[in-house]
């Protein structure tokens, strides 16, 4: 039987919930430890993090057949998650199950996830015959089973402080004898784990403090009752005034870039700004809704695109920004292309930087360090 691994992204939530909804009586509540009505399923598909998240698909001819999910959360300060897995009736006993959770530890491994947590009945055999070997510790509640997996030691140099201040999620890395403090605001339907996973901690190692944030109904924070983007920059004021230490540079990816530079607009004090795969000074033109709604791939992303080509705020001055711009894209990006890139770089009388073979994900893709780096050179 030949399968297919793949990383799955936001865009899949209808065949991870048909998935589910085709699981047996037994294999629904061995996979969740409770009945789960259709309606508790769709809400378990909606509220999926695809940004923080793991979530790994096993496909045949197409078909999703089986599915892992491990919810990312921060736990003294390292990266911890909580690990779930099912596969089709009709599909097990092959050895699925066994490669789609060793894909899983592999994918944690490499987003520095130091503990997993696994939760299942004491009759869910396959579970406990996936958890054998491991470096694991179990626990007997009745009957549920705690297993607790370690991966690895917590590296001091990747711990990260979390806080949650008047509903905006907070995610700070302190170096010592910092010599600036950079502030990172997330896009459309991202979040501040976004840049915690991997700028954080590499601006600390260069002498860098950093702040990153999850705007409100992103991440950790929770919605308003009305998400715009004039709510969006009220969010980010407050968190500038929050912080002991003020930010030098101000980096903002996709709609965080508009976001940025909305808050430039007749500010002194922040020198520098950082603008990547940036929506563009005169905002989201209607003819570049539909690729982005499309790329979204779920409610929240599609109603804030509508807002942003809608706009109010629509447009930003490039004259009346005094801080030094630099201007970041993706040579592969469909959402906000190069063209585009070059356009918002020529407002602010710099070049383009490309980031090669890069698309709009460039933050939270192997090419992330390029990024970085470019960001350090602009600091300078």
């Amino acid at each position: 039987m030949n399968v297919e691994f793949s990383r799955l992204q936001a865009t899949t939530r209808p065949a991870v919930l048909a998935h589910l909804q085709i699981l047996n009586d037994e294999d629904r509540f061995t996979r969740f430890g409770l009945e789960m009505s259709e309606a508790a399923l769709a809400d378990y598909v909606d509220r999926i993090n695809f940004n923080r998240d793991i979530v790994i698909g096993v496909l045949y001819r197409g078909l999703l057949i089986g599915v892992v999910h491990i919810a990312v959360f921060q736990h003294e300060g390292h990266p911890c998650g909580e690990l779930g897995i099912s596969v089709d009736s009709f599909c097990q006993g092959k050895g699925i199950g066994r490669m789609l959770f060793d894909q899983a530890l592999e994918h944690a491994r490499r987003r520095k996830v130091n503990r997993l947590r696994i939760q299942y009945l004491r009759r869910n055999g396959r579970m406990a015959s996936l958890c054998r070997g491991l470096t694991t510790h179990f626990a007997q509640d009745g009957e549920e089973t705690s297993c607790l997996i370690q991966l690895a030691e917590a590296d001091p140099a990747e711990a990260c402080r979390y806080e949650m201040n008047d509903g905006i999620e907070l995610f700070h890395a302190d170096a010592a004898a910092a010599r600036a403090h950079v502030l990172f605001i997330h896009g459309v339907a991202g979040d501040g784990w976004q840049w915690r996973e991997n700028f954080l901690p590499y601006f600390a190692r260069h002498g860098l403090s950093s702040t990153a944030l999850s705007l409100r109904g992103h991440g950790g924070s929770p919605p308003r009752a009305n998400q715009t983007l004039r709510g969006y920059e009220e969010d980010v004021y407050h968190v500038l005034e929050q912080l002991t230490d003020k930010p030098v540079l101000i980096v903002g990816h996709s709609m965080g870039g508009f976001l940025t530079q909305r808050v430039l607009e007749g500010n002194r004090s922040i020198r520098k700004a950082s603008l990547i795969c940036s929506v563009p000074p005169w905002g989201l033109l209607p003819g570049t809704l539909e690729p982005v709604v499309e790329f979204m791939g779920d409610p929240l992303g599609k109603a804030i695109a509508l807002q942003a080509a809608e706009g109010k705020p629509a447009y930003v001055n490039p004259d009346n920004i005094s801080a030094q711009v630099q201007v970041i894209g993706g040579s592969r990006d469909r959402l906000i292309p190069p063209d585009v890139v070059a356009a918002t770089a020529r407002s602010y009388d710099t070049e383009a930087v490309m980031i090669e073979d890069a698309g709009h994900a460039v933050i939270s893709s192997s090419k992330w360090q390029a990024v970085a780096d470019q960001l350090l050179q602009h600091l300078r």
